[in-house]
């Protein structure tokens, strides 16, 4: 008994399991009392998927003086000694050593710096469902049967 599978030859033995050469794989055709089994297979699609990186976000803090400038306000005083001529007699307990001390004032300005917080940057990630289409070639294999017996009708 020879069955042909499309340009595949199968021979058929009693009791065995037979298989068939078809590119590079191997069909299993089997027998079963008084039948021949032949399976077909064909592939079927399947996509899921993976979590990969996608790159990144960076944030840099870098550093940039300026020159600023505040007015402020001051005051100090000036000292003005005049000497004016003046008429008329001194006392003897007049004339000595005498030292006078003013004390002259003025304001200094003081500077300081400190960090103050302007600004806060968030940074979150957020998960945005999709779908994709997804299209690849799938195989599947057919079968033909041709009966060439011949049949003797009574």
């Amino acid at each position: 008994m020879v069955i042909e599978l499309r340009e595949n030859a199968v021979s058929a033995h009693k009791g065995g399991t037979h298989t068939v050469a078809n590119e590079e794989r191997t069909d299993r055709i089997t027998e079963h009392a008084d039948e021949l089994r032949v399976q077909r297979t064909e592939e079927e699609l399947a996509a899921g998927t993976r979590e990969r990186e996608a790159g990144e976000v960076r944030v840099q803090k870098n550093v940039r003086t300026d020159r600023e400038s505040v007015e402020v306000p001051t005051r100090h005083e000036e000292v003005t000694v005049d000497r004016v001529p003046v008429e008329g007699e001194a006392s003897e307990a007049e004339i000595g050593d005498v030292e006078v001390s003013v004390p002259v004032t003025e304001v200094e300005v003081v500077v300081s710096k400190q960090p103050v917080v302007k600004e806060e940057l968030r940074i979150r990630k957020d998960v945005v469902e999709d779908t994709q289409v997804v299209e690849e070639d799938v195989r599947r294999e057919e079968i033909d049967v041709e009966d060439e017996t011949t049949r003797r009708v009574s």
